[in-house]
């Protein structure tokens, strides 16, 4: 039976309503083929109880939209509130009648210093969820793993206005949106996510980091997939470095577990064995000589030696103004579990630098934009249509045979200068500060909407 959008309303005078007594319009009822007095169990999130449906007086019929009125206690009882735009979906053989979907954000930090920004620069991201969900009937909250409390609660913050504390269910969804890989592999976050799963069945999305040599293992196994792929290996031993360097004169060395940028050496060797090694510092790019490459090696091993890294083929990349370009695709899954192109940007790195991350100094355009300006101006539209297809292709590869629900994932790809496209990354938590934000009173970007679908999509309610 297809879902109704209804406001929970909690009137003062029903003070003296019975308290497990809920009413909806007659119309509802009939809907459902209950009749009044029903008995039925009433679920939010991990919440459940036993009510008797009854239907609302004529004077009380809502004028547009639905209403469900039940008693304040019961309200709190199920982590309800008063105001709250939800989705109702009965399911005639379980006797039950679904509340939802509760979606729970998990975020890394809560600045509990600022009222008005409690997620730092993830705050407007978070309201722009918020705002979305509202319109879809869906309840959302963000929550610290220092908010995950003694299940079945979970502390939280929601936003009506201005963010507000309370305890929350076990919600239906989780998505993680946790940004630092230490806390993602938290004892207590772990096994925290691991229990809502296991007991309550709540979907989880986005659930971790992925390591990019498990990323292109995935893709090699994909034939329709190659011309996409530079030669890539996790980087091991000298042997592998010296293979690598006589077949092509530049290659990236990269963290597996890498991000923003972060760690990734450029290392080119001339025909007389002289080595050159770049990497980002904090403002600016390093460049150190070496005689040999076996003292490249040397210097290289002592700083990759706490971490796996990954070895990749250099790509003679497109630039402009002598600035290398790449494109961020931002692929999600929508309502219907479908992967969908969302979003298709060019980043171009800044002067000086070898990577185009916005966070190393990056600036971002349109790819018609960025295009125009190459020397593929007359194939744009060409390429375009390349780079799309890869994103999905990619994106459909990993969701099928990387272990985990993934709901978006930010693919990194570069064209190269015979107008390929290649993949240079993929990133399981794409930044949301690279993506255009709308006006206020612009409506939701198709990015926030389908998360939201997705979320509704998971918990089952996109009946």
């Amino acid at each position: 039976m297809p879902r109704k959008i209804a406001t929970v309303r909690s009137p003062a005078d029903d003070c003296a309503e019975e308290h497990d007594v809920i009413r909806v319009s007659p119309a509802v009822l009939r809907s459902w083929r209950l009749t009044a007095g029903s008995v039925i169990c009433m679920r939010f999130g991990s919440a459940a109880c036993e009510v008797k449906v009854q239907p609302l007086s004529v004077k009380r019929l809502p004028a547009a939209e639905e209403e469900l009125h039940l008693q304040g206690r019961l309200c709190g009882e199920l982590g309800l509130r008063g105001g709250l735009r939800l989705s109702l979906l009965y399911l005639a053989h379980a006797k039950s009648l679904y509340l939802g979907p509760l979606v729970g954000v998990l975020i890394s930090r809560l600045y509990s210093s600022s009222a008005e920004m409690p997620f730092g620069s993830m705050t407007a991201f978070c309201q722009e969820l918020v705002k979305t969900c509202e319109a879809a009937g869906v309840c959302i909250f963000f929550f610290s793993p220092e908010q995950m409390g003694s299940l079945p609660d979970v502390g939280g913050m929601y936003y009506d206005g201005e963010w507000r504390k309370r305890s929350f269910p076990v919600p239906h969804v989780i998505y993680n949106r946790l940004t630092s890989r230490k806390d993602e592999k938290r004892p207590d976050v772990r096994n925290f996510l691991k229990t809502v799963h296991l007991l309550y069945d709540t979907q989880i999305f986005n659930d971790k980091y992925l390591d990019k040599n498990d990323v292109f293992q995935a893709l090699r196994n994909d034939p329709a997939l190659q011309d996409y792929l530079p030669e890539t290996y996790p980087f091991t031993t000298y042997q592998l470095l010296k293979t690598m360097s006589h077949r092509y004169p530049v290659l990236f060395l990269k963290p597996a577990a890498g991000s923003l940028g972060k760690g990734i050496f450029r290392l080119f060797r001339a025909a007389d064995d002289h080595c050159q090694i770049r990497y980002t510092a904090i403002s600016s790019t390093v460049t150190l000589h070496f005689q040999t490459l076996s003292h490249a090696y040397a210097y290289i091993a002592a700083k990759v030696r706490i971490q796996p890294y990954q070895i990749q083929q250099g790509l003679d990349l497109l630039t402009i103004g002598g600035r290398p370009v790449d494109f961020r695709a931002l692929v999600q899954r929508d309502g219907e579990g479908k992967w969908v192109l969302s979003s298709l940007l060019a980043r171009i790195a800044a002067e000086e630098h070898f990577v185009s991350n916005i966070a190393r100094g990056g600036t971002m355009c349109g790819v018609q934009e960025a295009l125009e300006q190459s020397r593929f101006h007359a194939m744009k539209h060409v390429i375009h249509t390349k780079l799309r297809k890869a994103a999905l292709g990619i994106a459909h590869t990993l969701g099928s045979h990387v272990p985990g629900i993934f709901g978006e994932l930010g693919i990194d790809l570069a064209v190269d200068t015979s107008g390929s496209a290649k993949l240079l990354e993929v990133n399981s938590k794409p930044s949301r500060e690279e993506f255009t934000r709308p006006h206020p009173e612009q409506a939701a970007r198709p990015s926030i909407t389908r998360l939201v679908d997705y979320a509704i999509y998971l918990a089952k309610f996109a009946q």
